[in-house]
């Protein structure tokens, strides 16, 4: 603010000075950037106990004053808050700068869904910048989520036959991924009768995995299991799938009674009679 003070139509004094602080309001912004905790990306981790980190830069701050920054997380697909604020208060040192704020919390029920971080900064208990836009990706921490469904890969059905050389193929459909991230699959056959993993010859458990890039949030890949199955005679196989981002489990789909993650070796025996002596000596 420039101010002039005049006697009449004269001009006496002036206070015009531009790198004047106490001539000046300054007007701040604050940008956010949440992630995962775990897997520093905006792809989230599915877990009872779960964190992300709220990364907000801000410009134009006064030095010296006391600011507040509040956030929340939002639910994206109904626009509603998720959590109760989280808030954190600090100093100015400089105009420009960064703060963390961290909000950790149950994620187990978000599998296919996305959470965006609101932040409000205050000064003096007055909201002087926001950043509040529920499509901004910055903002944003995508759960994924994945269903499997395991046939055979000669029936094409979920009925194999004990054989030397079987292939189980398992597609995998995952939701909610984040284009242009790296994720990689990994997959294990487990034993539906004792809940265990299945064990090969060498006592070894019989896996597959499989690293792909995201190219749109929603898809499939498959997966191949080859093993010897011949001692499978009237038992169940149960493909057990992890979805991992950076090395960090981010979803899974493991249901040991999923009919549609299953694959079954039946078994027969016959028994055979005379028709007439209803016994095993023909007439």
């Amino acid at each position: 603010v420039y101010e002039d003070l005049y006697s009449g139509n004269a001009k006496v004094t002036s206070h015009a000075d531009i790198t004047d602080e106490g001539q000046t309001v300054n007007f701040p912004k604050i940008q956010t950037t949440a992630t995962d905790k775990n897997t520093f990306t905006h792809t989230g981790m599915i877990a009872e106990k779960t964190t992300i980190t709220d990364k907000v830069d801000y410009s134009n701050l006064t030095i010296g004053e006391k600011y507040k920054l509040s956030g929340v997380l939002m639910n994206q697909e109904t626009g509603k808050k998720l959590l109760d604020k989280d808030e954190k208060e600090f100093t100015a040192e400089s105009k420009n700068g960064s703060i963390d704020i961290e909000f950790t919390f149950d994620s187990s029920l978000l599998t296919g869904k996305s959470v965006v971080v609101f932040e409000d900064l205050y000064n003096e208990n007055v909201r002087v910048a926001f950043h509040t836009d529920i499509k901004d990706e910055g903002q944003t921490v995508h759960y994924p989520e994945i269903h499997t469904t395991a046939t055979d890969k000669a029936t094409k059905t979920h009925t194999a036959a004990p054989d030397s050389k079987t292939i189980i193929t398992d597609k995998v459909d995952y939701k909610n991924l984040v284009i242009g991230n790296t994720y990689e699959v990994r997959g294990v056959l487990m034993d539906k009768s004792t809940g265990k993993a299945l064990l090969d010859k060498e006592k070894k458990e019989i896996t597959a995995t499989k690293k792909f890039t995201a190219e749109k949030p929603d898809g499939t890949v498959e997966l191949e299991f080859t093993f010897d199955s011949t001692l499978l005679k009237g038992k169940s196989v149960v493909v057990f799938e992890d979805l991992y981002n950076e090395n960090v489990r981010v979803a899974f789909h493991t249901d040991i009674r999923d009919e549609g993650q299953t694959v079954n070796f039946p078994e027969i025996h016959t028994t055979a009679t005379d028709k007439a002596t209803k016994s095993h000596t023909g007439v």
